[in-house]
């Protein structure tokens, strides 16, 4: 897969495109209905490519610190599973929040790519002041030859599935936000070196850093599980800052793997939480903090 950020997203230039376009927080259940569609254009030779966005719109224009599901490297990572060809994490700046509905679509989706097929949620806006519809889309799209496909909203108990709804679950329904993602919430990113407690008890972990720019569940015990070369192994992850050990405040999370030996370090892995088991506590001593562990 081709994964191009900021100026090399703005230079490359191919043809033949079928697009999904949007912000795709969380790559929830709707989203994957639209790679869905990219997938089957796949069938007839096109290029399946997202259009996507590198830093929000809102932390652009409202001067607003904005946290997601998944990093950019987290969606890079998960929209090469799901089979994408080419993703964009296009620069959004003031001189592109001016360009006319129109504008975009010439510029960028016609000319820069090719366009012959475009897949967008039922309710998206696009050009200034979000002033271009999915009705003005099928309209530029039928000037400049290309389909249009706009996708109904996905529900879920009764919700509209949304990577707003996510983010408000994520902490106090955690099993709901991770049906409406789909797959279980992941942390993506390098082992790295921890204090090594764990191998002082038995007890041997991963380690892994979260961005502050990524939004996280409560912190605590989840069940999880682990893809190393293609074999998936559970484990117990604990997401947190650590309060056991004095003096660690960096939240990271910290996985248990059940049935692994091996060196992982220096490996970027992908970590789903699949369920929460409990919350995060500080415990008396090592001997109890190794009892708890065994319950878990």
């Amino acid at each position: 897969m081709i994964y191009l950020r900021d100026e090399e997203a703005r230079q490359f230039h191919t043809q033949g495109t079928a697009i999904a376009l949007g912000k795709f927080d969380g790559i929830h259940l709707g989203h994957q209905m639209l790679m869905d569609g990219l997938r089957r254009e796949k069938q007839f030779g096109r290029i399946a490519l997202v259009f996507t966005f590198g830093n929000v719109p809102s932390s652009v224009l409202g001067g607003r610190v904005h946290k997601s599901i998944y990093t950019q490297v987290e969606k890079a990572h998960y929209f090469e599973e799901l089979g994408m060809d080419v993703v964009l994490d296009y620069p959004f700046t003031r001189e592109f929040a001016a360009l006319s509905p129109e504008e975009f679509v010439v510029q960028c989706l016609v000319r820069q790519l090719g366009v012959q097929a475009v897949y967008v949620g039922e309710d998206f806006h696009f050009g200034k002041g979000r002033s271009g519809n999915v009705a003005l889309l099928q309209a530029l799209g039928e000037q400049y030859h290309f389909e249009v496909h706009a996708i109904p909203k996905k529900t879920l108990h009764g919700k509209v599935v949304s990577s707003t709804t996510i983010r408000d679950m994520l902490e106090s329904h955690f099993y709901v936000a991770n049906e409406m993602l789909g797959n279980p919430y992941f942390v993506y990113g390098e082992v790295v070196h921890g204090q090594h407690l764990g191998h002082t008890i038995g007890f041997p972990t991963l380690n892994q850093r979260i961005s502050q720019q990524k939004i996280i569940p409560a912190y605590g015990v989840y069940a999880s599980r682990v893809l190393i070369d293609s074999v998936a192994y559970k484990g117990i992850s604990n997401l947190g800052k650590k309060p056991t050990v004095d003096g660690i405040h960096q939240v990271g999370l910290e996985t248990h793997l059940l049935d692994y030996t091996g060196d992982l370090y220096g490996r970027c892995l992908k970590t789903e939480l699949l369920y929460f088991i409990r919350p995060e506590e500080k415990f008396a001593n090592v001997d109890v903090l190794k009892k708890q562990i065994h319950t878990d």
